[in-house]
């Protein structure tokens, strides 16, 4: 069992975090809090504390200061940090002082809850390399859809050699049919030829399957399975491993979708070895805000943070603003919404003014910068960048090919 500390300046976020959070179950036996950075180590003077979660902006002493005099006392400690800025610069940081995640406000339980889970199970194996660990857990959430956008972003440019500007991703799960052979050197092997054609990453997620993540302009899944059966027979364990390939997914966000399809047909019924399945591929996943919400099982405040939405994209949305006029905090709003909508409120939010935005470029006349004004974007080339993701080309050649 573990101990863990948390640090925030604000009561009501530690409160909720030891009330939302299922402890016990995660192998953590003792919950200590403190206000600010001189408290946390003062409490680390006196208790052997295995998990540090901190605020960074707070009084007297932040969480990258304490982080700091933590990697001097005390270094193997993990740490995950929690803040409401999300700062490049922070990041960095954070990356240099060694942390296991780095996550926004306001807090996804479901996110930190497998942060945790993450973290823990790392604690147990023993693992001392901090970068390995802090990549591994972003490829993982990214794989369940558990980080945002933006988010991904940051960490990837952090990481240095994730792509999320890719045309297509599709998502490879694979499982032994006998103990004896390693899905590591299979992996090793294969990845060679696949990364002639496509960037591939690879990663052990939470059900014990071994994941490719593979993407790249345009991916050709039967190309794909033959390099796949190819490796498999020339270490000749055609009949010792499982295989299956999800749909392949257009722009990063949507990668989620093409490994629990992947996840599906793997797990349930028991497919045979020495195949590679490919989930039924009859349209390419692209990204809808509303396509698989039901809005009338939603919660009322989750209806009326829709309708918001809906009414003020043009404007300055703000979840803070929409959680003072309904009393909720928006920790809990946050995750209700994700729960609810299966995607984050930011995310919703930024998808409905593209989709907007690509009517009015088929249906209109109006200038890029103009239409990028009238859906709520700041910035005309923060809008290009973001549309070209979402669309995988430009605004003007959106409207060429589709007017």
């Amino acid at each position: 069992m573990f101990q863990v500390l948390l640090c925030d300046d604000e009561i009501s976020v530690t409160n909720f975090l030891k009330n939302s959070i299922p402890w016990e179950s995660l192998g953590i036996e003792n919950i200590h809090t403190a206000s600010d950075g001189r408290e946390a180590l003062a409490v680390l003077e006196k208790n052997q504390v295995d998990l540090l979660i901190t605020d960074i902006r707070m009084p007297r002493m932040d969480g990258l200061e304490l982080l700091a005099k933590v990697r001097q006392t005390n270094p193997d400690t993990h740490c995950i940090l929690l803040t409401a800025y999300g700062e490049f610069e922070y990041a960095k940081a954070a990356f240099r002082l060694g942390v296991d995640n780095y996550l926004l406000k306001p807090i996804q339980v479901e996110e930190l809850t497998e942060t945790i889970e993450n973290t823990v199970e790392n604690m147990y194996l023993h693992r001392k390399n901090q970068e390995v660990l802090f990549r591994e857990n972003i490829l993982r959430r990214w794989l369940t859809g558990s980080i945002g956008e933006d988010e991904l972003g940051e960490r990837s440019s952090l990481l240095g050699d994730i792509n999320i500007y890719q045309r297509s991703y599709c998502a490879v799960c694979m499982s032994k049919a006998e103990h004896s052979i390693s899905l590591s050197a299979f992996t090793e092997k294969c990845v060679p030829e696949l990364s002639r054609v496509y960037d591939c990453l690879h990663v052990w997620d939470n059900q014990g399957y071994y994941v490719l993540i593979v993407s790249g302009k345009e991916i050709d899944r039967e190309q794909l399975a033959g390099v796949l059966r190819q490796t498999a027979r020339q270490l000749d364990i055609s009949d010792k491993i499982r295989i299956a390939a999800g749909a392949v997914a257009e722009q990063s966000e949507n990668l989620c979708v093409s490994y629990q399809g992947a996840v599906k047909l793997l797990s349930s019924p028991e497919p045979p070895a020495g195949t590679v399945q490919l989930v039924p591929d009859n349209s390419r996943i692209e990204a809808d805000p509303d396509a698989s919400i039901d809005y009338v099982n939603l919660s009322p405040i989750i209806q009326k943070a829709i309708d918001y939405i809906h009414k003020e994209y043009a404007n300055g949305v703000s979840i803070k603003d929409f959680c003072a006029k309904h009393t909720i905090t928006t920790a809990y709003l946050g995750y209700l919404f994700k729960k609810e909508t299966n995607t984050f409120f930011n995310n919703y939010l930024n998808t409905y003014r593209l989709e907007k935005a690509r009517e009015q470029l088929v249906n209109s006349q109006e200038k890029v910068n103009t239409i990028a004004e009238k859906n709520g974007f700041t910035s005309t080339s923060y809008f290009i960048t973001s549309f070209k993701k979402y669309t995988g080309m430009s605004p003007q050649k959106y409207r060429e090919q589709n007017q």
